[in-house]
């Protein structure tokens, strides 16, 4: 996954390290050493600046036999708080067998650079026909007031407790997958006849044919512009399945110093 980060003059530092892989049956000897490689540079990074527990997670609530149930998606992993610039040499593998299992060892050095997270003020307000509220009616009109403290970027995507896929409502499917550009303290009315570059004559809105339904709206922002999920084919499509959602905010998030989620539960009932 491809995106811009944008380096201040931040410290480097020349950092090394090693990493031993016993390497699983289903896994080929290419991918193998890809990965020796890439856990080494984890291991030099987490000498140099330590390691962060990642946690990103997603909330679900449904009503299941009238009772509503909350739960989430989470994907959590250890990992350092550097980024890998460069290599400063080739790295070194060595590949043998332990009882018929191969075996991976992996030496690497390089330049790698600490993350340090920075969050931004942002305002945002779901609306319900044009008022704040996060309950809605069947075929209420939606949209989404946002305001940030800094210039950056932006998406917005809903997940439907009915549907797996969590489905992008901002970029519309008339900015060619490319995140929103936003300025600092300029006030946004998002999924809205407001907004310029809303392509549809009507209002956004939200339906349902249950009692009551809840559906999570998930805003994305970062400093710097990043790239949308993508299907196998290397397309954007704004639908993504909900693990590969997760993959993506997670590898972005750790990567991203910047980026930030916001989650917003808004209720829907029939009448």
């Amino acid at each position: 996954m491809v995106f811009a980060l944008v380096c201040h003059a931040q410290k480097t530092v020349n950092v090394s390290g090693e990493y031993r892989y016993v390497v699983p049956d289903n896994v080929s000897r290419t991918e193998a050493l890809n990965i020796a490689i890439e856990r080494a540079r984890n291991e030099a990074m987490a000498k140099e600046f330590g390691t962060v527990v990642s946690q990103t997670s997603t909330t679900t609530t449904k009503v299941i036999d009238g009772k509503v149930e909350t739960g989430f998606i989470s994907m959590g992993g250890t990992e350092s708080k550097g980024l890998w610039i460069d290599d400063t040499k080739e790295p070194e593998v060595k590949t043998f067998y332990e009882d018929d299992v191969m075996v991976i060892v992996a030496k690497v050095w390089g330049k790698a650079r600490e993350i340090k997270n920075t969050e931004t003020e942002i305002d945002i307000k779901i609306l319900c026909n044009g008022m704040e509220n996060e309950r809605f009616k069947n075929n209420d009109k939606f949209s989404i007031d946002f305001k940030s403290a800094s210039k950056g970027y932006v998406a917005i995507f809903l997940r439907d407790e009915n549907l797996d896929p969590i489905y992008c409502m901002l970029p519309y499917e008339n900015e060619n997958g490319e995140v929103r550009a936003v300025k600092s303290g300029t006030k946004y009315n998002f999924l809205s006849t407001k907004d310029p570059i809303y392509p549809f004559r009507e209002e956004t809105i939200l339906v349902t044919d249950k009692t009551v339904e809840f559906n999570t709206i998930l805003v994305v922002f970062s400093k710097n512009q990043f790239s949308l999920p993508i299907s196998e084919d290397g397309e954007y499509v704004p639908e993504i399945p909900a693990d590969k959602f997760m993959k993506w905010l997670r590898k972005n998030r750790i990567n991203d110093e910047t980026m930030q989620v916001i989650e917003k539960t808004v209720e829907i009932r029939i009448k």
